[in-house]
């Protein structure tokens, strides 16, 4: 006696004949799953391991007149046809989108003209993914729910995919294989036994530094004879320096020398505290060694001269002395001109304009 909470075995579907152009492995790794696309809305199914059709769903509310409404939707809302705000217009653009999805099986964007109200209108391919994209969450979901806790191996599509443009583009955006007609099965998920080793784990090895390679000099260490033997190159390289740094000098000094100067070896003044006090006489002699000409330290030695204003002389003419100006008077013109004589008539205004003045005098 049968259970009658049990609900009755339902019959098989039928298997399309499209998916006997596919090569599917006996026992894949993961899920394999197929859709397809028409008027009756989205099919989508699950391949057992024998072929045949585990599983089936289907969305009758996703149909290519949801399509064509989505994407006019989206040209008259972003301004693209700004005229399809008319019933009429908006009617003629929804056709026009249904004859730009078979342009678009196969280029990025297409440009079609209207029959009655509108020109030229773009159609591309990112205005369909853009506007279609509940459509594709959904189809998302369906896949999650047919595949169950597996991995998804592969989706083959049908030939009723060709009338969603962007649905192939959407579905491998998410991560999975879609596949057509003669394509290889993907090898993630083929079910070979060998492993791949993409997980395995690496030996760690050590890093190799650019100064790796070079050869490491061994620590001196606390060696007596090692510090004895450091500081007695440090001495001869000391005594090496001061024995070049003198015979420089020595050939500085010497190439100061002229040639026929026979007053005998030139050697190096040092200074003395006599030197900072200046004095206006002569305290040491010609003869005495010095690094310049003698000719230049006599020059040096000799007093300095103070300078004493000019006397006045008198003057032998007893030509009259011309008065000088000093810096507060102002210098002198020309005579100025004589004043003319007040005029002893006496006159008033005339009161009426334009007339001479009235002589009272």
């Amino acid at each position: 006696m049968t259970d009658p909470s049990t609900p009755a075995e339902q019959p098989a579907a039928p298997r399309p004949a499209w998916l006997d152009d596919f090569t599917v492995p006996a026992h894949p790794a993961g899920a394999v799953l197929a859709l397809d696309f028409g008027d009756d809305g989205l099919w989508a199914a699950r391949l057992g391991d024998d072929g045949r059709l585990a599983a089936t769903a289907t969305e009758p509310r996703i149909t290519g007149r949801v399509l064509d409404l989505r994407v006019a939707g989206l040209l008259r809302t972003t301004g693209a046809v700004p005229e399809a705000d008319r019933p009429e217009v908006f009617t003629e653009l929804v056709d026009l989108v249904r004859r730009a999805r078979d342009g678009l099986a196969d280029r990025d964007s297409v440009l079609l003209m209207g029959t009655e109200h509108l020109r030229l209108v773009t159609v591309s391919l990112d205005t369909v993914l853009e506007a279609t994209v509940p459509e594709i969450n959904r189809v998302h979901g369906m896949v999650v729910e047919l595949a169950g806790r597996e991995p998804v191996a592969a989706i083959l599509l049908g030939p009723g995919t060709d009338a969603w443009p962007g649905l192939w583009e959407a579905l491998t955006e998410r991560g999975y294989s879609l596949l057509l007609p003669g394509d290889d099965f993907p090898t993630l998920f083929a079910g070979d036994e060998e492993p791949t080793g993409a997980l395995d784990a690496v030996d760690q090895e050590q890093a190799a530094l650019a100064w790796s390679a070079s050869e490491t000099v061994p620590p001196v260490g606390d060696d007596p004879g090692a510090r004895r033997r450091n500081r007695v190159a440090a001495a001869v390289g000391v005594v090496a320096c001061l024995a070049i740094l003198g015979g420089a000098v020595a050939v500085a000094v010497t190439s100061t020398r002229p040639a026929d100067d026979d007053s005998g070896p030139i050697a190096v003044a040092t200074p003395s505290a006599d030197d900072d006090e200046v004095s206006g006489t002569e305290t040491t002699s010609a003869g005495a060694p010095s690094t310049a000409l003698p000719a230049d330290i006599a020059a040096a030695r000799a007093e300095m001269s103070r300078y004493r204003p000019p006397t006045s002389t008198p003057t032998q003419t007893s030509q009259p002395r011309q008065p000088t100006q000093t810096a507060t008077e102002a210098p002198t013109g020309a005579n100025p001109r004589p004043r003319p004589r007040p005029n002893p008539r006496r006159t008033i205004p005339n009161p009426i304009p334009g007339l001479p003045p009235i002589v009272i005098g």
